[in-house]
C-alpha cells in the first residue's frame, strides 16, 4: 500500500469537533483584553474553534473595516505546542509577502506568557484553551463567489490568483522543521489511500465501483511517483472557504489549523480538488486547472513528479472527503448534512471517470509547467 500507514482513530471521528469550545463574549472578554479593547461584533463560523469578530475601541481607533480583528478560541486538544506552529507559520508566510491573517501581540503591560498567546480555562478543572488575536480579512468567500462566475475569462484570472496566493504560502513554509508538524491526521495525503481503504465499507455499496477506480488510476499513476516527492510543512486544506476574495481580486489564505508535515505539493493539490467542484459541465476537468497549476508554480516551483502526480492526489482528497463523509454519517446517522456535503465530491469524482482525466493529466500539467510531454 502506498504511502504511509493509517492507524484506527478514536470512535469519534474528530473529537474535535465534539470538543468544540461554546465560550459567551462575556467568558472571553477579559482574555480578549489582554490584547487591548474591543466590542463585539458577532461570531463567524468554524468547525472546530471560536471565532470572535471584533472592533478595536478606546482612543485613537474608529469603527472603520480596518479595525476589526479576530479573537480565536482554540479547541481544546489543539495543545500549545501545535498553536505555536500555527503562529511561526502565519508570520513565516507574511513575512514573505503572503496574503493572509497577521499575528496581533498582547498589550505592553499583559500578564507574563507568550507574546501572542492567552490561556482562558474551561472550568471544573478540564484544562484551558489557547487563544490568539488575528487581523480580519475582509471580502467573500471563494465558495460563495465561484458559483457567481459566468465568463471563462473570470474565473480563468480569479484561479491564478488563487494559484499565486495559494503558491506564496507553500513556498514560504519550505525549509520549516516543528515536531508539531509531525503527526497522524486523517486528511494528510500521504495516507491517503490506507484512509479510502479504511473507510470504503462505510461507502453506499453502489458508489464503491467507482471510489475503486479512482483508487486504481491512482495507483496506476501516482504510487511509484511517491518516493521522489518532496516533503515540507504545508497549511493542508486551502479549500473554497478557506480562502477570501477582497473586492480588488487579491485572494487570502485564512485557517491555518491543518498544517502538516506532508507532500509538499499537497497545498496546490487539495486547492485544485475544490477548485474542480466549481468547474462548469462544459469545460474539461484537466484544462480548467491550467490557470491555477501556472499561478502556483510561479510562486511554487514544483518539480516534474510533483506536476504529473498533482492531479490524481486531487482526486484522493475528493475520494478521503466522500470517505470521511460517510463515516461520520455512520456515527451520526441522523445527520442528513454530512451525506449532502459530500455530492459535490461525488460528482467530481464521476467527471473525472467519465473523462479519463487522472491519464490525461501528467501530460497536459507537464505542457503547462514548461516540460515537454515527452521529457
Amino acid at each position: 500500500m502506498a504511502g504511509a500507514s493509517y492507524s484506527e482513530p478514536a470512535p469519534a471521528l474528530d473529537s474535535a469537533v465534539t470538543s468544540r469550545p461554546k465560550f459567551s463574549w462575556a467568558e472571553v472578554q477579559v482574555a480578549a483584553a489582554e490584547f487591548g479593547q474591543f466590542e463585539y461584533v458577532k461570531m463567524l463560523p468554524s468547525e472546530r474553534d471560536q471565532n470572535f469578530l471584533l472592533r478595536r475601541t478606546g482612543a485613537g481607533h474608529d469603527s472603520e473595516e480596518g479595525d476589526l480583528v479576530v479573537f480565536k478560541v482554540h479547541n481544546p486538544s489543539d495543545d500549545p505546542g501545535f498553536v505555536e506552529l500555527q503562529s511561526t507559520c502565519l508570520e513565516r508566510a507574511a513575512a514573505a509577502g503572503a496574503h493572509c491573517q497577521r499575528l496581533l501581540c498582547r498589550r505592553e503591560g499583559a500578564a507574563e506568557g507568550s507574546r501572542s498567546t492567552v490561556e482562558l480555562p474551561i472550568g471544573h478543572g478540564r484544562g484551558a484553551c489557547q487563544c490568539r488575536m488575528l487581523s480580519f480579512l475582509p471580502g467573500t468567500m471563494l465558495g460563495d463567489l465561484a458559483p457567481s462566475l459566468t465568463s471563462v475569462e473570470a474565473r480563468e484570472a480569479l484561479w491564478s490568483e488563487v494559484g499565486r496566493s495559494v503558491g506564496k504560502v507553500t513556498a514560504a513554509l519550505q525549509g520549516l522543521e516543528h515536531p508539531a508538524a509531525q503527526r497522524e491526521f486523517s486528511w494528510d495525503l500521504a495516507c491517503c489511500e490506507s484512509v479510502v481503504s479504511l473507510r470504503r465499507s462505510c461507502v453506499d455499496e453502489g458508489r464503491r465501483p467507482l471510489l475503486d477506480r479512482c483508487a486504481a488510476s491512482w495507483r496506476d499513476f501516482v504510487a511509484p511517483l511517491l518516493p521522489r516527492l518532496r516533503r515540507s510543512v504545508v497549511h493542508n486544506d486551502p479549500n473554497d472557504f478557506n480562502l477570501v476574495v477582497d473586492e480588488a481580486g487579491g485572494v487570502g489564505v485564512l485557517d491555518f489549523g491543518d498544517l502538516l508535515y506532508t507532500y509538499t505539493c499537497a497545498d496546490a493539490a487539495i486547492c485544485m480538488t475544490y477548485l474542480l467542484f466549481h468547474c462548469p459541465p462544459d469545460a474539461p476537468l484537466v484544462e480548467s486547472t491550467l490557470p491555477f497549476v501556472r499561478g502556483f508554480h510561479v510562486e511554487c516551483p514544483m518539480q516534474v513528479e510533483e506536476v504529473e502526480a498533482l492531479f490524481a492526489l486531487a482526486v484522493m482528497r475528493a475520494c478521503t472527503s466522500v470517505c470521511m463523509a460517510a463515516y461520520q454519517s455512520s456515527l451520526e446517522p441522523d445527520n442528513e448534512y454530512l451525506l449532502i456535503s459530500a455530492t459535490p465530491a461525488w460528482r467530481f469524482l464521476g467527471r473525472v471517470d467519465a473523462e479519463g482525466a487522472t491519464s490525461r493529466a501528467p501530460a497536459v500539467l507537464r505542457r503547462a509547467c514548461g516540460w515537454d510531454a515527452a521529457d
